[in-house]
């Protein structure tokens, strides 16, 4: 038997166990995306599961978004507003992106964003976003978002490139979507 669930996988679960299914059988879930999970919908969906299932604490520290997309800062053409070189083209935009960190080229390790970073829209190729006026962001700076829905990410990327803590590629990943 197989049921999807990727956000309510301990409900899956307790139905199969109540099924009252007279013969032995393999249960197994499965995610809808089992490599990356959503950086925007599964916070909240993982804070429920353990509210819900506290046993589930137990396991570690829950999710870790595994799928960021990076940006340059295109543009500062108000105090409050940054222009980013990411649009509709490169990732999922049901739910916006979330900024998480930034690094200024030639730095030695990405910095997070301080609270007020919010991306409003994006275009095609542009991801408009409103900043606090005191934010170190400048043209040329780098900025990681955490995505919504990463199939349809992985639609947009033929390779994906994989790195490690350090943020040093160490390989590549080729997409079939």
């Amino acid at each position: 038997m197989s049921a999807g669930g990727s956000a309510f996988y301990d409900l899956v679960v307790e139905r199969f166990r109540q099924a009252g299914i007279a013969r032995e059988c393999l249960v197994l879930t499965r995610s809808g995306c089992y490599l990356t999970h959503d950086s925007v919908l599964y916070r909240t969906a993982d804070a429920e599961l353990h509210r819900r299932a506290p046993r589930t604490d137990e396991l570690g520290p829950g999710l870790m978004p595994a799928l960021e997309v990076w940006a340059y800062v295109q543009s500062r053409p108000e105090p409050q507003k940054a222009l980013l070189t990411m649009g509709k083209r490169d990732v999922s935009y049901d739910e916006l992106p979330v900024p998480l960190h930034w690094c200024r080229p030639g730095a030695r390790a990405p910095e997070k964003l301080a609270p007020g970073h919010i991306v409003t829209g994006l275009n095609d190729q542009h991801c408009h976003m409103a900043i606090p006026a005191d934010s170190p962001l400048a043209v040329g700076d780098m900025v990681a978002f955490g995505i919504s829905h990463p199939c349809l990410t992985f639609d947009k990327w033929q390779v994906i490139c994989l790195v490690d803590d350090d943020y040093t590629v160490i390989g590549a990943i080729k997409t079939f979507f």
